[in-house]
């Protein structure tokens, strides 16, 4: 078995490596090229600091690893990491996690974290024995029905130039995959939905053209009237996807989690982000 980074491999190659470590996947992951890239772009992946293992000339692992950065510092963002079903419990997860740290370390960087399903109990297992520890629970949820909003609410909801994102203070730190350089990153950009009345803003959807909304505001004396039902369902009619999608939000977050019970949006799946130290 040999290790080695990714940083002059052909990304073809990588792909096929990352379809085939996900094929009994818990979640659908069976990304094409584009599609892969893009996230990986997203998420801030960096080949550099990315170990790929290899088994007779075949790449049969991948730890693919970027740098994130919050109040302490950077910190090394496990975007995902994978093997091979028929190179399994060989080792290979601990020795490219060993192999990662080394390169992180290398440029000042100690601290790791990743999110995993709460359901994948074997992979907790062993983030857990590579010295992860759980950070919160981040919750994932769907709304598979048209939302039904006042004919007549006051206020006007239109989708606007993403440059006048207005990046309001959010209730709570983001996820990395929805952190504020992570949406700046996306491709294709971010559409942008407005709440306004009178000229005034009163909040905000970010999301994309396939139902994922990526960020929602509303300011503080607006809140509890019914902006937020509306600029969601303004989202529908804009995408017209099959359900939107909101991830991530931090379990703690009470009123977050009631905006979205009360569209009747389902809780389908939670991740715990961990950290490394």
């Amino acid at each position: 078995m040999r290790l080695h980074s990714l940083s002059l491999i052909d990304f073809p190659l990588i792909h096929q490596a990352f379809r085939l470590a996900f094929s009994d996947y818990l979640l659908p992951m069976q990304m094409d090229e584009e599609q892969l890239a893009a996230m990986l772009h997203r998420r801030g992946w960096r080949p550099e600091l990315s170990i790929g293992a290899w088994r007779d000339g075949a790449l049969v692992g991948l730890w693919l690893a970027g740098v994130h950065c919050d109040e302490a510092g950077p910190i090394g963002y496990c975007v995902a990491t994978g093997v091979t079903p028929d190179a399994r419990r060989q080792g290979l997860l601990q020795a490219m996690a060993a192999a990662v740290s080394r390169r992180l370390a290398s440029r000042g960087i100690q601290r790791q974290q990743l999110e995993v399903i709460s359901d994948n109990a074997a992979a907790m297992a062993a983030y857990l024995k590579l010295g992860f520890r759980p950070r919160r629970r981040l919750d994932c949820y769907r709304i598979e029905h048209a939302l039904a909003v006042d004919a007549a609410p006051g206020w006007r909801c239109e989708a606007a130039d993403r440059s006048q994102w207005p990046r309001w203070p959010l209730h709570s730190e983001p996820a990395v995959p929805n952190s504020r350089d992570s949406l700046e990153r996306a491709r294709p950009p971010l559409l942008l939905m407005t709440a306004k009345q009178n000229g005034d803003l009163l909040g905000y959807a970010l999301y994309s053209a396939a139902g994922d909304v990526a960020e929602l505001a509303v300011a503080p004396p607006h809140r509890r009237r019914g902006v937020a039902r509306s600029l969601l369902a303004a989202v529908q009619r804009d995408t017209a996807a099959p359900a939107l999608a909101i991830s991530n939000l931090d379990a703690d977050d009470d009123a977050g989690a009631g905006l979205l019970r009360s569209c009747g949006a389902r809780l389908w799946l939670s991740q715990w982000e961990m950290r490394r130290p």
